[in-house]
């Protein structure tokens, strides 16, 4: 690893909690900072930006990209979903009070999916800030990440130990479950090939699911890494943090993995921007940038 292979940007302390990170389409970074309550937005230039969220208590907890150069994110402390860009807050919505929302997803309208882990809701927001809300069936779920494919959702249920899937995002959703009761699948992150891969960090095991509904699963290498956020890539597989560890983990379609050590610290979230970059939030504050993460992966035995 070279000096040159990983840049370092200083954003903010180890204090401010970096909960997550996108990448917009006009190389923009975001990051989120709930315990801070903003947003910081890196342009391509390498300025920085810190947006408030303009309510009190302000807490961040997901972003995606609206459009290609604007982000949703969810503040589970104001019960809100939020349209940022380079100006600041666009608008704000609310949801149910209470309902704590939690991850969200973009498409390609500029519209949102999100989910609402207390209220056991999965939730719709319109270009225009219009929000609709629709209940998983599935109590005490805690519904806690959304990906999708355009025409169809997907979301974690860590309560219920099983991934649900809605096709439409307001039908009745089907369950994929497990047979292990252990199973508690936390994020899911869906790959341009179709297959939708999810961390289970109370098992050790990342997996994929196929669109017939076939489930792969790879129990990590080694046997104290739990999988925590997760990002898939353009090559048919994925990338992972892990709880505690200062490394960043990989995984393709075959279950081969590889990890980079990441410097300064224990990643929070990870994102890839469309030309392949591996941006990384850490607890320290810091983000990592990483032109070329293939490059740096070495394999595990």
């Amino acid at each position: 690893m070279t000096a040159s292979s990983i840049v370092v940007h200083s954003v903010a302390d180890s204090q401010a909690g970096a909960r997550d990170i996108v990448v917009t389409d006009d190389g923009a970074v975001w990051c989120a900072f709930a315990v801070a309550g903003v947003v910081v937005r890196i342009a391509p230039d390498g300025q920085q930006q810190r947006i408030a969220l303009g309510a009190e208590p302000a807490e961040p907890h997901s972003l995606t990209a609206a459009t290609r150069d604007s982000v949703w994110v969810t503040d589970r402390a104001s019960d809100r979903i939020l349209r940022l860009d380079s100006s600041g807050v666009v608008f704000s919505a609310a949801v149910t009070p209470g309902a704590a929302p939690a991850g969200i997803v973009g498409q390609h309208d500029g519209s949102a999916w999100f989910v609402e882990e207390r209220a056991d809701a999965v939730g719709y927001v319109d270009i225009l800030g219009r929000v609709s809300e629709f209940d998983t069936g599935v109590p005490d779920g805690a519904p806690s990440s959304i990906a999708s494919n355009g025409s169809s959702v997907w979301f974690a249920l860590p309560g219920a130990g099983a991934i649900a899937h809605a096709r439409g995002g307001d039908s009745v959703p089907s369950l994929v479950e497990f047979d292990d009761p252990l199973a508690a699948p936390t994020t899911v992150s869906m790959g341009d090939d179709g297959f939708l891969w999810f961390a289970d960090p109370a098992r050790h095991v990342v997996g994929r699911i196929g669109s017939g509904g076939a489930v792969t699963e790879f129990v990590l290498p080694e046997p104290e890494w739990r999988p925590v956020r997760i990002a898939s890539d353009e090559t048919d597989g994925c990338w992972f943090t892990i709880d505690g560890e200062e490394a960043i983990g990989r995984l393709d379609g075959e279950g081969r993995s590889a990890m980079i050590a990441t410097p300064g610290g224990v990643p929070t979230s990870i994102a890839l921007s469309r030309d392949g970059e591996l941006w990384v939030a850490m607890e320290s504050g810091e983000l990592l940038q990483i032109p070329d993460p293939e490059s740096l992966a070495a394999d595990i035995q």
